[in-house]
C-alpha cells in the first residue's frame, strides 16, 4: 500500500472521533470580579473569560483582551477568539471585559476619560496580572461609545495596548475635537495595530469616519499599521460582530503556517522562521500541534509527491516530540516505503514501545511480517 493512501487513512482514522470532542467542557469559562478603584473611588465589576484549558496547564500563559461594555460584548468577543483559536487562526487568549457601568460619564472625553484611562492602566491590568497568567501582549476592543474610547486610548497612550480593535465609533465628532484641539503625538517606539470599521445602515457617519481616519493617518507613527474599513450594509448593532471578528483576523492574518506552492528551503526551516517571526510580534511561542500542524503539512507533502520534505517534517516533529509513537509510526511507513528497512523497524519498535496499541503501527507491523 502507498505511504499516501494509508497517511491519509490513518489521520481521518485517529481524527474523526475527535471531531465530536470539539466543544467537551464549558465554551466559556467566565469569572466575575469586583475590585475597588481608589482612582475612580468606587466598585468596579471586571468579566474575565479564559481559556478552557486554562486550568489544565498551569505554567501556560496567555496574551490578554480587554473590551469595554461587559459583560455582553466579552462573551461574543470570547467566542468569536474560541472559535478562531480552535481552527488553528489564532492563539488562546484571556479576556477581561470591563463593566459598562457609568459608560456616558467614563468614555466622555471632556469628562471622566482622563480618569477611567488612568483606571485600567493603574487598577486593571495590574489586577489581571496579578491574579492571572498572563503575557505581556495586550489588545484593547470595543464598540461604538466604548469604541470612542479605546480610539481615545490609542491616541492618548499608543504603547499601552500592543493593538486596538474599535468597532462603529461614535459619536465621531467628540474624537474630531479631541484632535483638533490638541497637539498629537502618537508614538510607541515601535509597531502597534489598529482596526476600525463602521457600517452603512443606520450606523456611524461614514464621511465623518472617513475624516477621522484622514487625521489619524496624518499623525500616525511609521511602525504603526491602520485599518479603517466601511462594511456595506451592515448597521450599528451588527457591525460589532463583523468588526470584532475582522479585526482580529486581520491582527493574527499570518498566524497559521500556510504550505508556499515553491519549496525553496526544508518545510521544517519554513517552520521555524514562521514561529519565530510570531514570538518576535505577539510575545509568545506557540506550541506546534502534531495533529493540528504537523501531521497535516506531511499529507499535503505527500499527496505532493514530495517525500524528502515529508520525511523532513516527521523527523523535525520527532525533534519535539520524542515520545510521539505516531510520529515515529509514520516515519517507520516512509522508511518503509524509500526501501530504508531497517530503520524503519527501529521507529516501528519505538512506536509500539511508546503505545502498543497504535493501530497504524500495528497494521505496518502485520504488512512487515507478511513480507
Amino acid at each position: 500500500m502507498k505511504f499516501l493512501t494509508i497517511l491519509t487513512a490513518a489521520i481521518l482514522l485517529v481524527c474523526t472521533p475527535l471531531l465530536s470532542q470539539d466543544f467537551e467542557g464549558d465554551f466559556c469559562l467566565c469569572e466575575k470580579q469586583n475590585v475597588y478603584s481608589e482612582i475612580l473611588e468606587e466598585e468596579r465589576s471586571l468579566f474575565v473569560c479564559l481559556p478552557v484549558d486554562y486550568y489544565k496547564d498551569s505554567t501556560k500563559k496567555y496574551p490578554v483582551h480587554y473590551i469595554s461594555d461587559a459583560p455582553a460584548t466579552s462573551n461574543l468577543y470570547h467566542d468569536l477568539m474560541r472559535l478562531y483559536a480552535m481552527a488553528g487562526k489564532a492563539p488562546q487568549a484571556i479576556v477581561v471585559g470591563l463593566s459598562s457601568d457609568g459608560r456616558n460619564e467614563n468614555f466622555h472625553l471632556e469628562k471622566k476619560a482622563g480618569k477611567y484611562l488612568d483606571f485600567i492602566r493603574k487598577e486593571v491590568i495590574p489586577f489581571a496580572d496579578k491574579n492571572y497568567r498572563t503575557l505581556d501582549y495586550k489588545v484593547f476592543a470595543g464598540h461604538s461609545f466604548g469604541a470612542n474610547f479605546v480610539i481615545y486610548s490609542y491616541l492618548q497612550k499608543p504603547e499601552l495596548f500592543d493593538a486596538y480593535i474599535a468597532g462603529s465609533p461614535g459619536p465621531v465628532n467628540q474624537l474630531l475635537t479631541f484632535i483638533n484641539n490638541k497637539d498629537l503625538n502618537i508614538e510607541s517606539g515601535d509597531y502597534r495595530y489598529f482596526y476600525s470599521s463602521v457600517g452603512t445602515d443606520s450606523d456611524t457617519d461614514t464621511m465623518q469616519f472617513r475624516e477621522l481616519a484622514r487625521k489619524i493617518e496624518n499623525h500616525r507613527d511609521p511602525s504603526h499599521e491602520l485599518h479603517f474599513k466601511v462594511n456595506p450594509g451592515e448597521n450599528h448593532i451588527s457591525n460589532m460582530a463583523v468588526n470584532f471578528q475582522d479585526g482580529f483576523q486581520t491582527l493574527y492574518k499570518n498566524w497559521e503556517f500556510r504550505l508556499p506552492d515553491k519549496l525553496n528551503n526544508p518545510v521544517s526551516q519554513l517552520l521555524r522562521d514562521h514561529y519565530a517571526a510570531l514570538e518576535e510580534k505577539f510575545g509568545q511561542k506557540p506550541a506546534i500541534s502534531q495533529w493540528g500542524v504537523i501531521f497535516p503539512l506531511m499529507d499535503k507533502l505527500a499527496k505532493r509527491g514530495d517525500m524528502k520534505n515529508a520525511v523532513d517534517i516527521l523527523k523535525y516533529c520527532i525533534e519535539l516530540y520524542p515520545n510521539s509513537d505516531q510520529a515515529h509510526a509514520f516515519m517507520a511507513k516512509a522508511f518503509f516505503d524509500t526501501g530504508k528497512f531497517n530503520e524503519g523497524r527501529e521507529h516501528l519498535e519505538k512506536a509500539l514501545q511508546l503505545n502498543p496499541e497504535n493501530r497504524f503501527a500495528l497494521h505496518l507491523k502485520t504488512m512487515l511480517d507478511k513480507r
